[in-house]
């Protein structure tokens, strides 16, 4: 559907009924006596509120009216949005992102239209039989992206959504939150206690993503609404920020069956009376995936993290870790990882020229990987050298098939490592390489010479413009690869 018919489709939907609120506001519709030739709205499954915004703002400001064209959007937004609520067979994915002017217009629409069916559903005594909102029931994904705060009162808005959710939308099984990093006024405060009644409230939670804010009993509420309520159903939990160590072990302790925990940086703990040796005996089988990785830092070497603690949650997962993604590393979290994760098939590693070799080093072990992904800051293009790309070529696992090289290195280091690297990859893919010349296609030919199981070869678009302006449309003719651009590099959670 284009965007300037999306509004018209949606009014050619609407009763007469509703169709007379507009005209009765002297808000001229297209059509108005016409009939739709396909209910779309009953069949609507996915709602993007960002996009409805944006295609509700460019019509309206197609229309001739004397009234305010802020009210007309207000109106047109609540009437449309009211009939797919009620008309839908069941929403199932519902997008919320707050970055602009319209967006803010939405979320005040949203909140009148639950809160007056909250308001309706109170006075039936809670009789869910006759709600008019019955599709919100059959929501399963929810997604709330709120960038920017333009007004003062969003907190209050924010929390009427949730809390009233609560009792709409029992059977969300994914949530991803996003609120703005900064808030002076510590408004959060008052949102927090909705999400956790949120996520109370649903049957059966498997994934929730939120980012951190700056608050502690913030984290300790969301921690014991997941701990109490969803134990048995959470499989995965992803906080974009820094998470306390205690709450991790909270985590481990009450939700058995959590598969994937992803954080940009665990804190170090601080409790002198730990007992270790309990908390390995735990035992965490049903975890797979352990991602320590702040993709927002340039400098991950820089980071304060706690690797004891990580190589504790090596202890405890044992045999079950599959999945393996760090910022920071040094010897022992190398060792604890050959030593407790023998089953290891994906890693991802940030590495510098100080830690380059060690790398190097420990790769040749690790025989049971499948997947690998390198990244280095840009500070350190100046510091490798050409035999750290020969020496980290050479101990690249026979078992892998998946490499990703995120490195800021030159043209003639990547050659160095080609050169070393006889491991027969099926996937390749390469970003950050500096100063590329149409010798990067030849060096790839030589490669694939040497590895005829090469089947995918990802390219940033520098080298994937220098690629085909060589030998490119003439290489690709006689192998068996395909070869294309990529705007960033493929992590493990995306296979």
């Amino acid at each position: 559907m284009r965007r300037k018919d999306s509004i018209r489709t949606y009014i050619s939907c609407l009763e007469n009924s509703e169709k007379s609120l507009l005209i009765k506001e002297s808000i001229q519709i297209p059509d108005c006596n016409s009939k739709a030739l396909f209910d779309y709205p009953k069949y609507l499954q996915i709602f993007k509120c960002n996009h409805f915004s944006q295609i509700l703002e460019n019509y309206v400001n197609t229309i001739e009216t004397q009234l305010d064209l802020g009210k007309v959007y207000m109106i047109i937004a609540s009437i449309i949005m009211d009939m797919i609520f009620k008309r839908s067979k069941g929403l199932r994915i519902f997008k919320y992102e707050h970055n602009h002017a319209p967006s803010q217009k939405i979320i005040y629409t949203l909140d009148h239209l639950l809160f007056s069916f909250n308001n309706t559903l109170n006075s039936a005594g809670g009789n869910r039989s006759i709600a008019p909102y019955i599709p919100l029931s059959k929501l399963t994904s929810l997604t709330f992206l709120a960038y920017i705060v333009n007004e003062e009162n969003y907190a209050k808005i924010w929390s009427n959504f949730f809390n009233t959710l609560a009792k709409l939308a029992i059977n969300i099984q994914e949530i991803i939150i996003n609120f703005p990093t900064h808030d002076e006024n510590d408004s959060f405060k008052e949102v927090f206690p909705a999400i956790s009644n949120l996520i109370k409230s649903q049957i059966s939670l498997k994934s929730l993503e939120m980012n951190r804010i700056d608050c502690s009993t913030i984290d300790q509420e969301i921690i014991d609404a997941l701990t109490t309520t969803q134990a048995n159903s959470l499989r995965n939990f992803k906080i974009n920020g820094e998470i306390k160590f205690t709450s991790l072990i909270q985590l481990l302790e009450n939700c058995k069956n959590l598969k994937s925990i992803s954080m940009h940086k665990l804190s170090r703990c601080e409790d002198k009376s730990r007992n270790d040796e309990k908390l390995v005996n735990l035992s965490i089988p049903s975890l797979e995936k352990f991602y320590h990785w702040n993709p927002l830092l340039q400098f991950q070497y820089q980071t304060n993290n706690a690797d004891e603690e990580i190589i504790l949650i090596f202890k405890m997962a044992s045999m079950s870790l599959k999945k393996f993604a760090c910022s920071f590393f040094n010897r022992d979290i190398f060792s604890a990882i050959n030593k407790y994760c023998v089953n290891i098939t994906h890693l991802c590693l940030f590495i510098t020229s100080d830690s380059l070799e060690r790398t190097a080093s420990v790769l040749p072990f690790m025989n049971t990987l499948s997947y690998l992904y390198l990244e280095s800051p840009k500070v350190d293009i100046i510091l490798f050298r050409s035999n750290m790309l020969q020496l980290l070529g050479s101990s690249i696992p026979e078992t892998l098939n998946h490499l990703c090289l995120n490195l800021f290195i030159s043209l003639r280091f990547l050659r160095d490592f080609l050169i070393c690297c006889n491991t027969k990859l099926s996937t390749l893919e390469l970003y950050g390489v500096a100063d590329a010349t149409y010798k990067f296609a030849a060096y790839i030919s030589d490669y694939y010479d040497r590895n005829d199981q090469l089947r995918l070869l990802k390219l940033d678009r520098n080298l994937f413009l220098k690629f085909n302006s060589f030998l490119g449309h003439l290489h690709q003719k006689k192998v068996g690869y395909e070869v294309v651009e990529s705007r960033k590099p493929t992590l493990f959670d995306e296979n």
